[in-house]
C-alpha cells in the first residue's frame, strides 16, 4: 500500500495536468492519422470523417507510462514512441476494416466479428496491455510491496 497510493496520486496529478492539452493532442493525432490514411494534406472535414480515433486511448497509455515510478527515462521514451506508432497503426488498420464494413449493405457475421473484435482490443485493451508490457517490473513492484506489507501485518 505504501507504493500503490503514491502511484495513484501521481496518476491523478498527471491526468489532471494533461487535460488542458487534450484538444490539441486530439487534433494533432487526427491530423497525423488523416495524413497517413489519405496520403494528402488533411482538411478539417477529412479529419472529422475518420471513423476511428484512438487518441483518448493513447492518452490513457501515456498517463499510465508517465505515472509509473522507477522506470528509466530511456524506457519511457521507447514506450511512448512505440505506443504512438502502434496506436496510429491500429487506427489505420481499423479504418481499413471499418470503411468496407460501413459501406457493405449486409455485412457478413465474419466481417462484423473482425470489426468489433478489433475495436474492443484496440479501443479498450491496448492501452493497458502496452502499459503491462513496458512497465511489468514496476507494476509488479507496486503490488509485491503491498502484498509483503499485508503478509507481515
Amino acid at each position: 500500500m505504501k507504493k500503490l497510493l503514491p502511484f495513484l496520486a501521481r496518476l491523478l496529478v498527471i491526468s489532471l495536468l494533461f487535460i488542458p492539452l487534450l484538444p490539441l493532442f486530439h487534433r494533432s493525432y487526427k491530423f497525423v492519422l488523416a495524413l497517413i490514411t489519405t496520403a494528402t494534406m488533411p482538411t478539417s472535414e477529412m479529419m472529422d470523417a475518420l471513423p476511428y480515433d484512438g487518441s483518448n486511448n493513447l492518452y490513457t497509455f501515456l498517463v499510465l507510462i508517465l505515472a509509473i515510478p522507477g522506470m528509466e527515462i530511456k524506457k519511457r521514451v521507447i514506450g511512448i514512441v512505440t505506443g504512438i506508432a502502434l496506436f496510429i497503426f491500429t487506427d489505420f488498420f481499423m479504418t481499413a476494416v471499418w470503411i468496407p464494413y460501413l459501406k457493405t449493405p449486409g455485412p457478413s457475421l465474419a466481417n462484423m466479428a473482425v470489426a468489433y473484435g478489433w475495436l474492443v482490443v484496440a479501443h479498450y485493451l491496448l492501452p493497458f496491455l502496452l502499459w503491462l508490457a513496458f512497465a511489468f517490473r514496476q507494476i509488479e513492484g507496486l503490488f509485491r510491496g503491498a502484498a509483503s506489507v499485508e503478509r507481515n501485518a
